[in-house]
């Protein structure tokens, strides 16, 4: 079994989709994508088998967070951001090995807690979210974000019992499209820039696709926007990059590998 652990974590790897900070192209940041050597996209059903049990998990993890602290290494101006499922910090080994990424470098790594609920807890607590588990994170020093607002279990109620951990909302302008009309989808911006503004924090609008969408956010004050509209030509020329002949991804100019 720890054979085919270890083979099936070897075929991981991460691919960067950026964040474009428009009032400040200085700033330079991509959000850390999981990939698979055996299949296109994210690898659903691979990435829910190492996060079913604590064991597993462990393994898989101490190979992303040493791929990650490489990433940071290799890229040191550039700032990151990698996705946790909420059932990965329901395991507490994950803080334990969330400690081997510096201090230095945690200062520049968001974690972006993701909509999917959990399948089995851990610990007790009596809310829908694990509160305690966003305080463990930033007590080790991580800026947080809740990923996909509104979406799975990240709904504004449990945005309102983690309020005080974050660092950033994100949501998906595609599922805004879906679920309401133009003028609600202003109104919704303009109460989340409220949320955000009250509490220091930043919002990043997903799922950015088209330039007339960019530009009717940033007429709306939305300054931090992601999407496959942004190509990945942000990147300075000494950003490594890591091409290896069976890995995808590596000819889409919305993606970096890293």
């Amino acid at each position: 079994m720890n054979t085919i652990i270890t083979d099936a974590i070897k075929n991981f790897y991460f691919v960067g989709q950026p964040i474009r900070h428009l009032k400040n192209e200085q700033i330079i940041e991509f959000e850390l994508l999981l990939r698979n050597n055996i299949v296109s996209g994210f690898p659903k059903d691979e990435y829910a088998w190492m996060t079913k049990s604590e064991t597993i998990h462990a393994k898989f993890l101490k190979h992303i967070v040493q791929e990650v602290n490489r990433i940071l290494v290799d890229n040191p101006e550039i700032h990151f951001s990698l996705n946790l499922d909420q059932q990965e910090i329901e395991y507490e080994t994950t803080f334990e090995i969330m400690k081997n990424i510096s201090q230095e470098n945690r200062s520049r790594l968001i974690l972006e807690i993701t909509e999917i609920p959990t399948l089995r807890r851990y610990g007790q607590y009596g809310e829908t979210i694990n509160v305690l588990a966003f305080k463990r994170l930033k007590k080790l020093g991580y800026r947080l974000a809740l990923d996909d607002l509104t979406t799975g279990n990240n709904s504004l109620g449990n945005l309102e019992i983690t309020i005080q951990y974050l660092d950033r909302l994100k949501i998906s302008y595609r599922h805004l499209e879906k679920v309401m009309t133009p003028d609600e989808i202003v109104l919704q911006i303009h109460l989340l820039q409220s949320i955000v503004g009250r509490h220091d924090m930043d919002l990043v609008v997903e799922g950015v696709e088209t330039e007339s969408v960019s530009d009717n956010l940033q007429t709306l004050g939305v300054s931090l926007q992601q999407g496959f509209l942004f190509k990945t030509n942000a990147c300075p020329t000494d950003c490594k990059k890591h091409v290896e002949r069976n890995k995808r991804d590596q000819n889409d100019d919305h993606f970096r590998i890293f």
